[in-house]
């Protein structure tokens, strides 16, 4: 399977480097798109150890393909966006199209999986709530955020999965 690990802005961004490993370890092949925000939590030097020259933050970098949003969505078979904030599931529930992520979700016309990840607080929020609902209407699949203690030291809903929970959605759900 060839995919693309969406990674944005969410301190569970450092677990996305764990999924990647794990795709890896079993023969995928995997390219990573990160938010700026994601940045601010995990630098793109980790992905980039992982995964030379297959990861990408900005929308037009100097000397990378213009088209890389259209190129990303043609090459691979499933966009997992692993950590999503509150911000990049409002972006893809309305269409916005604004830095690499969010428009390759817009060019992506295969299949498509999100963990969200957030404080339960945010989680919760109706804007939210209706955006994940709006997504999973329209045939992404969500995969629900587990329990546990979140950043804030609550306990609550809204920790991104594990890796294998990931891994084993991403394969046992497989329609590629």
């Amino acid at each position: 399977m060839k995919l693309i690990l969406g990674v944005s802005g969410s301190i569970g961004a450092y677990k996305a480097l764990d999924i990647l490993r794990r795709f890896q370890k079993s023969g995928h092949d995997v390219s990573v798109v990160m938010t700026r925000a994601a940045t601010r939590f995990i630098a793109p030097l980790s992905f980039e150890t992982f995964a030379p020259g297959r990861v990408f933050v900005e929308m037009f970098a100097p000397g990378q393909d213009p088209l890389l949003h259209i190129h990303l969505s043609k090459e691979n078979d499933v966009l997992l966006i692993a950590p999503a904030s509150a911000n990049i599931i409002g972006k893809m529930a309305n269409g916005i199209a604004d830095d690499l992520l969010s428009t390759v979700f817009c060019a992506f016309y295969r299949r498509v999986v999100v963990a969200p990840a957030m404080n339960t607080h945010m989680l919760e929020n109706p804007a939210v709530a209706d955006n994940i609902a709006r997504l999973r209407g329209r045939g992404v699949e969500i995969i629900e955020a587990a329990e546990g203690q979140l950043a804030n030291l609550e306990i609550g809903r809204g920790r991104l999965p594990d890796a294998e929970t990931i891994y084993r959605h991403c394969l046992n759900s497989a329609r590629v």
